[in-house]
């Protein structure tokens, strides 16, 4: 009983660490938006900026890492004031670790980026690109909550990035304006843009399919905990 009371004490903290770092980075990043003059992707193939002002801040949540990162800080609150969520909670708690996983690769492997050297700004993105996603896995591997990945959910969370995928496509060509040089349409193409979007979409699956795997096999390890309604 004392070991599950301290576990449980544990995995709260870990979510409201979490949840800390994902509301002071994406803070952060709104500040530096609010008072600076938005910047584009390497070689874009489109001028429009934005602000400084609110179009520049309410512009950032246009962003899948702002997204990504409010998911997270959401879900892992919540679980830090009560761990017995019920299923529908589980599908974003889901999202949450993936769309932050793919948010921490994306953009230390694949995207183009020009370093902002700004305090502000470089500590806002090391929060939500490095510090989130790492915190975000490693408290899912060993505190959960366990036995809630499955592939309806899987499903159901796949049609977030799917939608984001489908909603900036829409805007940029209305707008023209891209948040990230893989979706550049006026550079690349629609064609070349598609192929990107089929690679993330593949690496969500592939996320997935790693987090299935570890919910199997580790379900009972650690402080990890499943409940009635999970």
């Amino acid at each position: 009983m004392q070991t599950s009371k301290l576990n449980h004490t544990l995995a709260r903290l870990v979510f409201l660490s979490t949840a800390l770092v994902c509301f002071v980075g994406v803070l952060l990043e709104l500040w530096y938006a609010y008072h600076h003059k938005s910047s584009l992707p390497p070689n874009a193939g489109f001028t429009r900026t934005f602000g400084p002002g609110f179009d520049s801040l309410l512009n950032q949540f246009s962003f899948f890492t702002t997204q990504s990162n409010l998911i997270l800080g959401i879900t892992t609150l919540l679980l830090a004031f009560n761990l017995d969520r019920t299923s529908s909670f589980h599908i974003w708690r889901l999202i949450g670790i993936i769309d932050i996983t793919i948010t921490g690769i994306v953009f230390n492997f694949v995207l183009q980026t020009v370093p902002k050297n700004d305090i502000i700004a470089d500590t806002a993105s090391h929060l939500e690109h490095d510090i989130a996603p790492i915190i975000a896995v490693v408290g899912w591997i060993i505190f959960g909550p366990a036995k809630t990945v499955t592939l309806r959910r899987i499903l159901l969370a796949a049609i977030l990035p799917i939608a984001y995928a489908i909603f900036t496509l829409t805007r940029g060509a209305i707008m023209e304006w891209y948040p990230y040089n893989i979706m550049d349409v006026p550079r690349l193409g629609y064609s070349a843009v598609m192929i990107n979007i089929a690679g993330i979409f593949v690496l969500f699956l592939l996320i997935a399919g790693f987090l299935a795997l570890v919910d199997r096999l580790l379900s009972s390890r650690f402080g990890r905990v499943s409940f009635p309604n999970s």
